[in-house]
């Protein structure tokens, strides 16, 4: 409800979002009082009653104060339904998902799971495995001309993006690749990777990296002949990836699936959902310290983005990313008609997710990624296109692709306008700022 129902994901049409949740929220009252006494349900069900009122007292979509809803009413409710949970008897269903089925509400610090689309239990994250691989990230002979590190693109003073429309080629300087440099910070949460899907976990992606000869341009043999030959990797890679059975000093062979998965747990380690929005969706009225507060803009902004901008209808809370709620196990793809340019508005040649899977409603389609940190990680979009966040919330109000005027007969985002205001723009802008990682 908190992250489909009361966005208009669910209601795209009808945009009866709060009639709908406040159902929603009254059939759940219904049965969970019949799980338990009603002595240990009333406080819950007194909850559940707040908030249908709440919803009731106010219908409008655009004007719904959700920041409101969720941090007096809603995260209550969902911290009741799993205490009420954990108070039952009976053996607990035990699952793995990238939302820790522990979690009271959406925004505990707990509440994901970064090793949730790790390939198995054996790659999951340690201490070694990310020492070792923050070693690897940095290590420029990682590269086949031992010029690049992975940290050459993924900069970590620029959010691990490098701030260019596109990287360069290893080999030529005056050529770019056709492809902008995504954020690694908080990179764990999420399916699939590159912005056309092809990669299905992060292990793959470091390989592909490493192989593709445009970015490091070099071999798993001869990363492996490299890190072996080293004074200090073995020892590094015994200590991350100890051999059952085997003396402590034992010396191991290295393997092509240690080393992408040491790069891939550091990655992994890069998670950090601790922004001053998160403190403030944890905290409540009385208990939030001054840093932890958001401006009156910043929340207005945030209620924007979850209602009229309908941006949570693809950038979905809490993480802002296109992974798919209340299961969070699958990233979603968007088509939009992005430009060559905000100067050149003919339709980016790049036909992402198609070139991968060949299906033609696909045609134009990339992964959603993330807005977490997104004043830091200009410039915008799949291809660079846009470099300031008042020209991206433009073409959005705008209507994508078909609002300058490109025929793109499968694209996904609504073709109307918006109707926001510089004013409600701006806004917007303000409460993304406020999800910077700290």
């Amino acid at each position: 409800m908190i992250t489909l129902g009361i966005t208009g994901f669910d209601n795209a049409l009808s945009l009866n979002s709060m009639e709908e949740a406040s159902v929603s929220l009254q059939s759940l009252s219904e049965v969970l009082s019949r799980y338990v006494p009603a002595r240990k349900t009333a406080p819950l069900l007194r909850q559940l009653d707040a908030a249908i009122a709440y919803l009731r007292r106010y219908p409008d979509f655009d004007s719904f104060d959700r920041a409101t809803f969720i941090t007096r009413y809603a995260n209550g409710i969902s911290m009741g339904i799993a205490q009420l949970e954990q108070d039952l008897p009976g053996p607990k269903i035990k699952y793995n998902r990238m939302l820790n089925q522990q979690a009271r509400t959406l925004f505990d610090a707990d509440a994901f799971n970064v090793n949730a689309f790790s390939p198995g239990p054996e790659f999951q994250v340690t201490a070694a495995k990310v020492a070792l691989g923050e070693k690897l990230f940095y290590d420029a002979a990682l590269s086949g001309t031992g010029t690049r590190s992975c940290a050459s693109c993924h900069n970590p003073s620029l959010t691990y993006t490098d701030g260019l429309t596109t990287p360069v080629d290893l080999h030529d300087p005056t050529a770019r690749l056709t492809r902008n440099v995504p954020t690694l910070v908080n990179v764990a949460l999420q399916s699939n990777y590159f912005y056309d899907m092809r990669a299905l976990t992060l292990e793959d992606q470091v390989r592909d990296v490493i192989r593709n000869p445009q970015e490091m341009d070099h071999s798993m043999a001869a990363v492996i002949r490299y890190l072996s030959a080293d004074a200090l990797y073995p020892s590094l890679f015994t200590e991350a990836f100890p051999a059952k059975g085997k003396k402590e000093s034992y010396r191991k062979e290295i393997s092509e699936e240690e080393v992408v998965n040491a790069l891939a747990s550091y990655l992994r380690s890069l998670t950090k959902l601790n922004s001053r929005f998160d403190a403030y969706m944890r905290g409540g009225d009385d208990t939030r310290s001054k840093s932890d507060l958001l401006s009156k803009q910043e929340l207005n902004g945030f209620n924007l983005f979850m209602g009229k901008a309908k941006c949570a209808t693809c950038h979905f809370l809490p993480l802002f990313n296109g992974v798919t709620p209340p299961k969070y196990v699958t990233s979603e793809t968007e088509v939009l008609g992005v430009p060559v340019s905000a100067a050149d508005s003919t339709l980016d040649p790049d036909r992402g997710y198609y070139d991968i899977i060949g299906v033609d409603a696909y045609r134009y389609a990339f992964k959603i990624p993330t807005v977490r940190n997104i004043a830091k990680t200009a410039p915008y979009m799949h291809n660079g296109a846009f470099q300031t966040l008042d020209e991206v919330m433009e073409f959005y109000n705008n209507g994508g692709g078909a609002g300058l005027g490109i025929d793109l007969s499968n694209q996904t985002l609504p073709e109307e306008s918006l109707d926001l205001t510089e004013s409600e723009k701006q806004d917007i802008i303000a409460f993304m700022e406020s999800l910077e990682s700290r």
